[in-house]
């Protein structure tokens, strides 16, 4: 089997193995390896493969195992264990041999656990070279790349279908670097010489010289991400604000528009003094309004934001991990401002968060609050901590004059709960105290209370007598003693935030608690049990503050807009868009995944449960008739499937939760259908809206039913801006029709279901 380009014939002395395995899930020992394959290459020729089924007890494959690999626990029967074939792998591994795979770290790990030790061997991801080369690509998994770059994927499934894709990829990855310049050639070979054995050896193989003079088109520098020229327009600032200034707060109605934020940016940008404004999600807002907007100063919060001081230290370092090697060689190609300007992938978020990204006093930070202009543009809750103390955490831009605009207000209620509240993962001190005696002495001290105060509840409340005990009291002692001028930000801050919440005189006024998840993670969490009061102190007595609200009376908005604050509302800003909208009375999921609608279709569940269980009935059946069927949880993580669904051939399901949707962003004209089937309502035991419901005499009629028709307004906007011209809903919940309230939610859908004969995406054209 000779390599499709014969591209590595000039790698004669580099041999390698490409490999994969099939699991039963991801935890090293506990779930086991049911597959091994791979192919080794020497002087550019496959010269041998293995591919081997593995037996486990019991031969116990789990369900969705069996859908994603196709491996049922029959074909594991006289297979041998992996013990019994240990040795025939590591012969065709070879010694001292490199190994490469997609994700290899995983394999490697899940190996170890079947005690194959390989993690001495020099290795290479390839995800991390595709990276490195195809920045335009939205997402690395291998399905996803072997989609778009149409790579040999054969058999789906498998581990050898996995280990001949990576084998391809691993081919389109060199023939870009031969695409490189000199320059950044020698910027690629330097970062991986002083990186571990596996990428010094790549480094080793890279041609000496480049004969490339132009920069290859894919290698795109950074495009401005700071509009600076301030746009007119003739749209009137009283839209805004009231120029009565008789109310505490006025209050628009958002609309379906999702122009209505470019509208407002421009009115501010075009009269005196500046507007703050604050939107849900910084990144996803940039993605959409940036290309539109100027006269805008966006400000980063310092965690996006890259430390020239940082890049200068890692760019020194004698040695460098494999994840610091290829970061370092994507911030001398691309010279990123912030996270979002180049292609960051797997643990180098890591340590872009670890040593790369500035603090809240770094001057990359600082700089975005010198001259601004009209409009500042930046995350709610960055705006919130401002607000705390806007002096130090907006080094004294925030200051009196400044008129503020909320977008997406609905969402402020838990935006401001995350913003005012303090929060520690037991974990994630766990991981920063590694080489800490101190800190890890620490962190076992307080797991023990952890583990004692909640005594097995995955849920527990706080109370003072937990605080005022005297485990809790030599814990708060010694906190302090772990703080110094060394210390990191993000560390500093988990312990500042144990200390408060393990200090008894701050309970009251606030939901305090202990979590274990799911997965066996530990939080203390503590918020203010009520938000209103702070945002009315902090916010609405200090600015004139604008709230974009979609339909509804203010009394559905009492969290955030308690009693004694005025409020006006103004009409509409956006134009008041429809869609068609179907209230079936039989629609099932079995019918949907049965004979799926054409075109790509958004299905939202209530569950991850029902997700996996039509995961594992419909898979098999779905794809033998040629529909892309993607499932939240089973399809990787949110970025991986809106760059599988955009990539889809159609038919096509993605099944996902409601909560999760609201945060999906994909091109205009993508989603033909949206189909809801549960009526999102927040989980009845949630730790803070369990509590907060008790304000109410009528918990469901006051609180959780405002809740309810606010998330189902920004559902049908998120769908808006994904939707084709011939997209429509169809709300399928039954309570619609069996429960009282049912009708009243029903009322409040129709009002955006389309009267007019124009499709969703001729009337987001005349805007």
């Amino acid at each position: 089997m000779n390599l499709r380009y014969g591209s590595f014939m000039s790698l004669p002395r580099l041999s390698f193995t490409i490999l994969d395995t099939e699991t039963t899930g991801f935890v090293p020992r506990t779930n086991r390896v049911i597959e091994f394959a791979s192919l080794r290459v020497e002087g550019g020729k496959v010269v041998d493969r293995c591919e081997e089924l593995i037996a486990i007890p019991g031969n116990d494959v789990p369900p969705v195992i069996q859908v994603l690999t196709r491996i049922r626990p029959d074909a594991l029967n006289g297979k041998p264990t992996f013990a019994e074939c240990a040795e025939k792998i590591l012969e065709h591994i070879g010694e001292g041999t490199l190994i490469i795979g997609q994700n290899v770290g995983f394999d490697i790990r899940m190996l170890k656990g079947e005690g194959m030790d390989l993690s001495g061997r020099p290795w290479i991801d390839t995800s991390m070279l595709a990276s490195l080369v195809f920045p335009e690509l939205a997402s690395y998994s291998l399905s996803y790349v072997s989609t778009v770059l149409k790579l040999k994927h054969e058999p789906i499934h498998r581990a050898m279908g996995d280990v001949v894709a990576t084998l391809e990829l691993l081919e389109r990855c060199w023939e870009r670097f031969l695409e490189l310049p000199q320059d950044k050639l020698d910027q690629l070979r330097d970062a991986f010489s002083r990186s571990s054995a596996g990428y010094k050896m790549l480094a080793d193989a890279l041609p000496e010289k480049s004969f490339v003079k132009k920069t290859p088109p894919w290698l795109k520098p950074v495009s401005d991400t700071s509009p600076h020229s301030a746009t007119s327009t003739a749209f009137s600032k009283r839209k805004i604000f009231s120029e009565t200034q008789q109310c505490d707060v006025t209050l628009l109605t958002e609309t379906l528009d999702s122009g209505t934020l470019v509208k407002l940016t421009k009115a501010a940008a075009s009269g005196e003094g500046t507007t703050w404004i604050a939107v849900k999600n910084l990144e996803n807002a940039l993605r959409r309004l940036l290309p539109l907007l100027s006269g805008v100063r966006v400000l980063h919060p310092p965690f996006l934001l890259l430390d020239p001081k940082a890049v200068s230290t890692l760019r020194a370092q004698e040695s460098l991990t494999s994840d610091e090697a290829s970061l370092l060689t994507k911030l001398r190609w691309y010279a990123p401002r912030v996270q979002g300007d180049i292609p960051i992938h797997g643990e180098e978020r890591a340590v872009w968060t670890g040593k790369l990204a500035a603090t809240d006093t770094s001057d990359v930070y600082t700089a975005q609050f010198r001259d601004l202009p009209p409009v500042v543009l930046l995350d709610q809750r960055q705006l919130l901590r401002f607000l705390t103390d806007p002096t130090h955490e907006a080094h004294g831009a925030l200051h009196t004059g400044a008129r503020i605009i909320i977008d997406d207000a609905s969402m402020l209620e838990d935006t401001a709960t995350k913003a005012y509240g303090w929060s520690l993962s037991l974990d994630g001190l766990r991981a920063a105290a590694q080489g800490n005696p101190d800190l890890v002495s620490f962190t076992d001290l307080l797991q023990i209370w952890i583990e004692r105060t909640r005594n097995f509840q995955d849920l527990r409340y706080v109370v003072r007598a937990d605080t005022e005990s005297k485990d809790a009291k030599a814990l708060r002692e010694r906190i302090p003693l772990l703080i110094d001028e060394q210390t990191p930000v993000l560390l500093k801050r988990m312990l500042e935030h144990a200390g408060k919440i393990l200090d008894p005189e701050n309970l009251d006024g606030r939901i305090t608690w202990i979590e274990q998840r799911q997965n066996g993670s530990q939080f203390l969490e503590s918020v203010p049990e009520r938000i209103g009061t702070l945002l009315k102190a902090s916010l609405y007595d200090a600015f004139p503050t604008t709230l974009l609200f979609p339909a509804g009376p203010e009394e559905d908005f009492r969290e955030i807009l308690p009693p004694g604050v005025a409020t006006e509302r103004h009409p509409a800003v956006g134009i008041e868009l429809t869609m068609p909208m179907i209230f079936p009375e039989a629609a099932s999921l079995e019918s949907i995944m049965s004979n799926p609608p054409p075109g790509k279709t958004v299905v939202l569940l209530g569950s991850r449960k029902i997700i996996e269980d039509a995961f594992v009935r419909h898979t098999e059946t779905l794809e033998a008739k040629g529909v892309t069927l993607i499932c939240q949880n089973l399809s990787g993580g949110q970025e991986r499937m809106q760059a599988e669904f955009m990539a889809a051939s159609t038919p096509a399901l993605w099944l996902l939760t409601p909560w999760t949707y609201e945060g999906v962003e994909l091109p205009v004209g993508t989603v033909d259908h949206l189909i809801l089937f549960t009526l999102p309502f927040d989980h009845p035991s949630h730790a803070v809206i369990s509590r907060r419901a008790a304000h109410y005499r009528d918990a469901f009629g006051e609180y959780s039913l405002p809740r309810l028709k606010a998330r189902l307004f920004r559902l049908l906007r998120t769908y808006m801006r994904h939707a084709t011209d011939h997209a429509d809903v169809q709300i399928c919940d039954d309570r619609l029709r069996t429960k009282n309230y049912g009708a009243e939610v029903r009322a409040y859908l129709e009002q955006y279901a389309q009267s007019a004969k124009r499709s969703p995406q001729e009337q987001m054209r005349l805007l």
